[in-house]
């Protein structure tokens, strides 16, 4: 018969105990330094009224659309270019230039776009100089927009984003659309 061997150390007996210590401790050296969690990136459509950049958050559009005949509206409240036909249905077109206090142009140019979007319960279109892009803004980049720019007028400017060396004006489109608080 073999001969059990003594010189080997024997391997110490694990309890139920130790084990638990064991992956406590494990736990405690590996665990990952606590993350507070950052505020998600804010989705932007961005356009172009008067040579400035202006965004509005992408959940609000509906889509974006080439200027085609907008139709006068005689006594329309202040601030309605009109009427346009969208697949069938009459879509009411607001001059987001004259409600942001920007000059009136005569007709608009090749770039010109009517942004689609819900405000206020209603479907209606906003014209545009120029749609630029989609943009992701990180939280971090926006700033409260400068006390000096803000009035009762101008309560729809909800912050400065940065993003590279572009600056985007990022608007309310509830208080933009106010019309009653521009007349």
């Amino acid at each position: 018969m073999p001969r059990k061997r003594t010189d080997q150390p024997s391997a110490p007996v694990a309890t139920r105990a130790s084990l638990l210590e064991f992956a406590d401790a494990v736990a405690v050296t590996d665990a990952p330094e606590p993350v507070t969690p950052s505020a998600p990136p804010l989705h932007l459509v961005t356009f172009v009224l008067d040579r400035e950049e202006f965004g509005i958050p992408i959940g609000r559009v509906r889509e974006v659309l080439r200027v085609g005949d907008i139709t006068r509206v005689p006594e329309a409240p202040p601030h309605i270019r009109g009427v346009t036909s969208v697949r069938g249905r009459i879509l009411p077109v607001v001059e987001l230039r004259t409600r942001l206090g920007l000059p009136v142009l005569g007709e608009p140019g090749m770039r010109a776009r009517i942004i689609v979007v819900e405000a206020h319960g209603r479907v209606l279109g906003l014209l545009v100089d120029a749609v630029n892009q989609v943009v992701n803004v990180p939280a971090d980049a926006v700033l409260a927009p400068p006390g000096e720019v803000l009035s009762a007028q101008t309560d729809y400017v909800t912050g400065i984003g940065r993003l590279d060396t572009r600056l985007i004006i990022l608007l309310d489109l509830d208080r933009a659309l106010l019309l009653a608080a521009a007349a």
